[in-house]
């Protein structure tokens, strides 16, 4: 299975911070065009805030701050019952103080992502919407979309995938599978980007559940890699491709 650095990694990156990554992510980070992009396009967001003045500061709409809240929430939930199960565990092992203190690397994270839609002067300045003039976020807008077919071995599979355009440029692909479990204990499911003529391919990452959202990589060619893959992966450790596809489809302009 790839294991891809952490997106609090990549976020503190993307604001300086370069002695955040260990040896082990930073060799992965050189590799990996998925991570790269998610890393620029963090840095990208923190340097468009950085231009901002106080006087360009909107107000986001309430669903984002709901969602980051919620985010946290989970974070914070899961480090409690893992700190607690260690406490109780009758071997009493040493919990690592530094894994509690996740949620505040989240903060850092969140406030990358919602820098470019509050605007910085300076630092990162938080304005909660209020009233009618709360400002909703652009609805992305779907370019292309694929109907997903099974293949042999996986007959009773279906599926489908739309690439949507934000208000900034920014790509992403929404990848839905149904009728296939490669959630087992022995193996996932990962999402791929390859070559109509089979010349070459990017993993987006793994999906997890039935629908996914994977961003697009920057400067990647959707007319070129257009055929969108979903494939059963064993935990061998091989970042290539199993050879086992689940469904494939072609991407056509919406």
């Amino acid at each position: 299975m790839v294991q891809h650095v952490d997106p609090e990694v990549l976020a503190l990156l993307a604001l300086g911070e370069q002695d955040v990554v260990s040896d082990d992510e930073r060799a992965h980070l050189a590799s990996c065009v998925a991570c790269q992009a998610e890393r620029d396009s963090l840095a990208d967001v923190a340097s468009t805030a950085r231009e901002l003045g106080p006087e360009e500061l909107v107000a986001p709409a309430p669903h984002v701050w709901d969602r980051i809240r919620a985010e946290i929430d989970q974070e914070e939930a899961s480090s409690d019952a893992a700190w607690v199960a260690g406490v109780e565990s009758a071997e009493a092992e040493v919990v690592d103080l530094a894994s509690r203190r996740r949620p505040a690397a989240l903060w850092a994270v969140a406030a990358a992502s919602a820098a470019l839609v509050v605007g910085v002067g300076g630092g990162i300045a938080w304005e909660r919407a209020q009233g009618p003039e709360a400002v909703t976020a652009p609805t992305p807008v779907a370019v292309a979309q694929a109907e997903l077919e099974p293949l042999p071995d996986w007959p009773d599979s279906t599926g489908s995938a739309t690439v949507e355009e934000a208000a900034g440029g920014e790509l992403e692909i929404v990848v839905s599978v149904a009728g296939a479990d490669g959630s087992g204990e022995g193996a996932y499911r990962e999402v791929w980007l390859i070559a109509d003529d089979l010349s070459g391919m990017v993993s987006l990452g793994v999906l997890k559940g039935d629908t996914g959202t994977f961003p697009v990589p920057a400067g990647l060619d959707l007319e070129r890699y257009s055929l969108v893959d979903v494939s059963e992966e064993p935990f061998d450790g091989d970042p290539t491709h199993s050879g086992d596809s689940i469904v494939r489809g072609g991407l056509d302009q919406a």
